[in-house]
């Protein structure tokens, strides 16, 4: 079976990367694939780093959790000091520029397929705080990398979403999927990696 493709959403615990991925895999099963979801249980207070994984493919998924993954999405620098290294070699990055500050250099080895963004200024623009900064990410993922349609998440968002705050993260997906231009191919990092170098596509 193919190895299915991994997606990892970190921060710290109070800026949603577990609402994030909640919702991205519910997206991923309306469009009919298989998907795994797993998250980090450890940040019993604010502040501390959290984060979930979602692997999804075209057939069953035979293992539900992976060390390495095609994208990373990173919303503060303490998630990205910790967790950089799961990053897969040309892989893709997407960061919080307002809360991660700097980038190691063992990202710059393995790709160039690197989007950073000021989210939570951003959200704070459009929804008048920083929380939805989460979903503003997730916009960008779905127009970045093109694994998932933003009409399915915008359907899943309803799932997980309190009724009167559907609107303002409604919005939020459409700041971010019209944030980026961009498209980045999700391939095999190794056969790319073999015949090109880090970050070719």
């Amino acid at each position: 079976m193919r190895e299915p493709t991994a997606i990892r959403i970190a921060g710290i615990s109070g800026q949603g990367s577990i609402l994030a991925g909640l919702v991205l895999a519910k997206a991923l099963v309306y469009e009919g694939k298989w998907v795994t979801h797993t998250q980090s249980y450890s940040a019993q207070v604010r502040g501390d780093v959290s984060w979930c994984d979602v692997l999804f493919a075209d057939t069953p998924i035979d293992y539900p959790k992976s060390d390495f993954f095609d994208v990373l999405c990173v919303l503060h620098q303490k998630a990205m000091d910790e967790l950089h290294r799961s990053l897969k070699s040309n892989g893709v990055l997407i960061l919080d520029s307002v809360y991660v500050r700097s980038i190691p250099d063992f990202i710059k080895r393995v790709t160039r397929k690197v989007i950073a963004l000021p989210l939570a200024e951003k959200a704070r623009e459009c929804c008048g705080t920083f929380t939805f900064a989460n979903i503003i990410m997730l916009g960008v993922l779905a127009k970045s990398c093109g694994l998932v349609s933003l009409d399915s998440l915008k359907r899943a968002l309803k799932d997980y979403v309190k009724k009167h705050l559907i609107e303002d993260n409604l919005k939020a997906l459409e700041i971010g999927y019209n944030l980026v231009e961009r498209k980045f191919e999700i391939s095999k990092p190794e056969r790319v990696w073999k015949k090109f170098g880090a970050g070719f596509e």
